[in-house]
């Protein structure tokens, strides 16, 4: 079973005011959430409500978007909803309760922002070379150069007798106190497998989802994107979405790519500096992702500036004050009717504990 993370490697500071505290039944996934939204718009109200749910909404565009993914079905039937507004669009919000909205964890945490598309169309292309001083070689082009100094970080630890070159992982760069503790990570996190304990973000496997779920409510926020690229402000809630942006999108060009803090540095000396102070001792991580920086300022600015609600979640748009948000890890942890009688209206029941642990919904 993978450990769960330290407390140091996640950190926790003061919660979203977006949340509440958890309330989930003994074998259910589940995290009561309050939403703090604000309708305060020009013009009269709009005083309808969800025909599924019963949520109300003062405005006629929010509550078009939440019957796309609360209840798609009675979207053709519902005035002022047409079958354009709801294309491409798969069912992806049930309800639980009448004046409860369910979201999936992935729904509700992370995201993704294009970043300013028109900088990306009139970047230069180049065919710069790039030289690395410590073997000479010449590099022709920005990702073989960056290539190339990972591989000399490989090959320096494949040859160090250093303890922390077999403590510290090779995908993400933490360290950990032993090597059998850094082989369980590996194992439980760098996994080309979809696991549903595992925070996107912080790039960490847990014990159970609902301590995963703990995890975010404590540590992460919703629609949080902490990875951005300098170029253009592509954003994400997953380093491996910045890192493959920049190797397709910045290809050809000048903008070298730090793999510790994504710092992007235009000339190869430089860059090749930068990279190796980050393998010295003293450097600063940060405690809600895998970015490690070269000085506490660094830090501190990428906390308080990145690691906060970037955009809110679309099917949060335009609730009223006061609406319970119910985030689960899959639509197993959701109840159901009766199986065996489906005309029972004796209420709901919970599925049983092993339906939220064999399946894993992204």
């Amino acid at each position: 079973t993978p450990k769960k993370a330290k407390a140091n490697e996640t950190g926790s500071e003061s919660e979203s005011p977006l949340l509440s505290s958890v309330k989930p039944p003994d074998d259910l996934v589940l995290l009561e959430k309050d939403v703090a939204s604000s309708n305060i718009k020009n013009g009269a109200p709009f005083p309808q409500a969800c025909p599924k749910c019963n949520i109300h909404f003062n405005l006629l565009e929010p509550l078009k978007n939440h019957i796309k993914y609360c209840c798609p079905d009675m979207v053709h039937t519902f005035s002022g909803i047409t079958k354009t507004d709801c294309s491409g669009i798969s069912p992806k919000i049930a309800e639980a309760e009448t004046g409860k909205l369910i979201m999936l964890v992935n729904d509700f945490y992370y995201g993704k922002h294009e970043g300013n598309l028109q900088q990306v169309r009139l970047e230069q292309k180049t065919h710069t070379t790039f030289k690395c001083s410590s073997c000479m070689k010449v590099l022709k082009s920005n990702i073989r150069f960056m290539n190339h100094m990972k591989h000399h970080l490989e090959l320096e630890k494949q040859n160090s007798e250093s303890w922390e070159s077999h403590t510290t992982c090779q995908h993400c760069y933490r360290q950990f106190p032993t090597p059998f503790q850094l082989q369980c990570h590996i194992e439980s996190t760098h996994t080309p497998h979809e696991s549903s304990t595992i925070c996107k973000i912080c790039e960490l496997s847990f014990e159970t989802e609902q301590v995963l779920l703990q995890h975010m409510k404590d540590n992460h926020k919703p629609g949080e994107m902490p990875y951005v690229c300098q170029v253009c402000n592509y954003r994400s809630s997953a380093f491996s979405d910045v890192e493959k942006h920049f190797r397709s999108v910045h290809e050809n060009t000048k903008n070298l790519l730090c793999p510790f803090c994504l710092k992007v540095i235009k000339i190869g000396a430089p860059y090749m500096h930068h990279f190796m102070r980050h393998q010295k001792k003293g450097i600063h991580r940060c405690t809600k992702c895998r970015l490690q920086f070269l000085t506490c300022k660094e830090k501190l600015d990428h906390k308080s500036q990145h690691h906060r609600t970037f955009k809110k979640p679309v099917q949060l748009e335009g609730l009223p004050p006061g609406t319970k948000v119910s985030v689960v890890r899959s639509f197993l942890c959701l109840p159901r009717r009766c199986p065996l009688q489906p005309g029972c209206r004796r209420g709901l029941v919970w599925p049983l504990p092993w339906e939220t642990r064999t399946l894993a919904v992204a």
